[in-house]
């Protein structure tokens, strides 16, 4: 996939202040990491204590520029009183070159048959998130967009409805290992199941 070029073509990514914002967490990029915005990866994405910020950001970025009509026609336009940018997924989103309402919805990075997404949109609507307590339907924060990105591209690819839900349970563990602890724990203390067979 050639996302990370298209990004920075379009201006989404900025890549001064995306490095310069890693850097800043504690999260310095690899060389892989580099190359995924500057040169693209076919390599299957592998999500790990190490990269869940790079992939959180990364993805943030594909789910606010990619066109969608979970964008375009859903909640967030909705709820927007004609200010799209007053979310915390999109005026929060400060590492583009071009003003953040030019870019959200702007570019057909992940184009999606109807029936893919269907999928997302099945999906999406049943992902909540704990800083939002929304769904991915309405991807408020930077949280949902890049869950929505995600989504969005595993559907492009032809997962399933089972494995789109399968990947969003352990990456929302790496972004949010606290409240997924307490899930995991709630679960094998109440119900005796153990959270890879949630």
């Amino acid at each position: 996939e050639n996302l990370g070029p298209q990004l920075m073509a379009a201006g989404v990514i900025d890549y001064d202040a995306f490095m310069s914002v890693m850097t800043a967490g504690g999260d310095a990029l690899s060389d892989h990491q580099v190359d995924i915005l500057k040169k693209g990866s076919k390599e299957q994405i592998v999500i790990n204590a190490e990269n869940a910020h790079f992939l959180l950001n990364f993805f943030w970025a594909v789910g606010l520029a990619n066109k969608n009509t979970i964008l375009t026609d859903g909640l967030m336009v909705q709820y927007s009183d004609g200010q799209i940018d007053r979310f915390a997924s999109t005026g929060g989103w400060t590492l583009a070159t071009r003003p953040v309402t030019d870019l959200y919805a702007s570019i057909e990075l992940i184009p999606l048959t109807p029936e893919q997404q269907a999928h997302v949109e099945e999906v999406a609507a049943a992902i909540y998130r704990p800083c939002c307590n929304n769904h991915t339907l309405f991807p408020d924060c930077n949280h949902g967009m890049a869950m929505l990105g995600l989504l969005e591209l595993m559907a492009s690819q032809g997962a399933s409805v089972d494995e789109m839900f399968e990947a969003a349970k352990y990456v929302n563990a790496f972004w949010f290992p606290q409240q997924n602890l307490e899930t995991a724990m709630y679960l094998k203390a109440n119900q005796n199941m153990d959270f890879t067979d949630a």
